[in-house]
């Protein structure tokens, strides 16, 4: 998976396999502990089959696994006719992890432990007036969660930030918004790890989001998906196997750069934000057109007009390069309006011999609260156990 050059990231020596090693596991730990993930609750006879290593290799990387604290031996399971297997599955608090996003106008944070369970979620608007009351702010507000939620914070192995904009190919530099250019082509991740005395993962908003739906929504349905994020602007993340697809610069998903040479117009919802203003409805920021919103306004239509015709466009580009199984529409859109949204993406699907292609399905974001911090949460995890 390629991605962007990330600034020095010092793991706490607790979590790396062994006193030589800069990694917390080896790479056969992280195709079997990446099973377990996925499979919940398993045996040692199931990793052997699905992993193909003998039952030697995988006694000795469970009972070392075991050792270290990631994964626990449970009651058995019966297995047929044989004798009865032990449940491997992973310990919650072996570990934990913080997930931020900051969009244009809020901040969300979600602590999660290190079987996935999402242990406390916070979002607000942006208050923090300037780059540093805005990282004293997420410090505060992680602090907050991990006293609420019980969790020491020597437990914390990382933060993930998932942060609006797209990378510009100097590192972590990432281009967001005008809202938060004080956040523009700085390194990020190694402001905010200055800030939270952990190392910090960080993805666009986009991207993070994907990685949020693909464990905690429609991802229990379907491997392969594209995820339209529609939020002050429009992009989005690529899900290939389960796996987000980050491209050479780490900009992959970023679906509406198509669309200017075409001269249609993308899906930001601060154009429909701007569109009701000009109505009379007062709206500061995509916030609060969020909480406000209201089926009945006119706007809403001849905003779905003006952006149909641009979604179409890319959603039969995503099909006819990727072949996802869904395209999903989420990020910051309420959910009346993604439905009527959707029966307007046309595909372009031209049949042979009355024959067309098979069709992916056009299906709402599901993941709980805030994708792109549950999304952010899971980074450190994906980075350095899991796929």
């Amino acid at each position: 998976m390629a991605a962007p050059t990330p600034f020095a990231r010092q793991l706490h020596p607790d979590f790396l396999r062994d006193a030589d090693s800069s990694v917390a596991v080896s790479a056969n730990e992280r195709d079997l502990l990446d099973l377990v993930r996925r499979l919940g609750t398993t045996t040692r006879a199931d990793l052997v089959r699905a992993t193909g290593l003998t039952a030697q290799s995988v006694m000795r990387l469970v009972d070392e696994l075991v050792d270290r604290g990631m994964l626990e031996l449970g009651e058995t399971r019966s297995q047929g006719r044989g004798k009865p297997a032990a449940a491997v599955t992973l310990v919650p608090g072996y570990a934990h992890a913080i997930g931020v996003s900051i969009t244009t106008d809020s901040i969300a944070l979600a602590l999660m432990d290190f079987a996935g369970n999402v242990l406390g979620q916070h979002q607000e608007p942006m208050r923090a007036t300037g780059r540093a009351a805005l990282l004293r702010r997420i410090r505060t507000l992680a602090e907050r969660l991990l006293r609420k939620s019980e969790v020491d914070e020597d437990s914390v192995f990382g933060v993930g930030l998932g942060l609006t904009g797209f990378f510009v190919g100097d590192g972590s530099k990432v281009n967001p918004p005008d809202p938060l250019e004080g956040l523009a082509l700085l390194e990020v991740d190694a402001l905010l790890a200055d800030a939270m005395g952990h190392p910090v993962w960080l993805d666009n908003d986009g991207s993070v989001a994907a990685i949020g739906e693909s464990l905690h929504g429609v991802g229990h349905r379907y491997r392969d998906f594209a995820y339209f994020y529609f939020g002050h602007g429009f992009g989005g993340g690529l899900i290939m196997d389960g796996r987000c697809a980050r491209g050479a610069h780490g900009n992959a998903g970023e679906f509406a750069g198509m669309l200017p040479a075409l001269g249609l117009e993308r899906a930001a919802l601060e154009t429909l934000r701007a569109m009701l203003v000009k109505d009379g409805v007062a709206l500061a920021d995509i916030q609060a057109l969020v909480e406000h919103y209201d089926p009945r306004w006119p706007a809403i239509e001849r905003w779905i007009e003006r952006v149909a015709p641009g979604l179409s466009v890319i959603a039969s580009a995503v099909v006819a390069i990727v072949d996802p199984q869904a395209v999903v529409l989420g990020g910051r859109i309420p959910t009346d309006l993604a439905q009527r949204l959707m029966p307007r993406i046309a595909i372009d699907n031209v049949s042979r011999r009355g024959r067309a292609r098979p069709q992916p399905s056009i299906v709402l974001a599901e993941a709980p609260f805030d994708a792109v911090a549950l999304g952010a949460a899971s980074l450190p995890f994906k980075e350095c156990f899991f796929h």
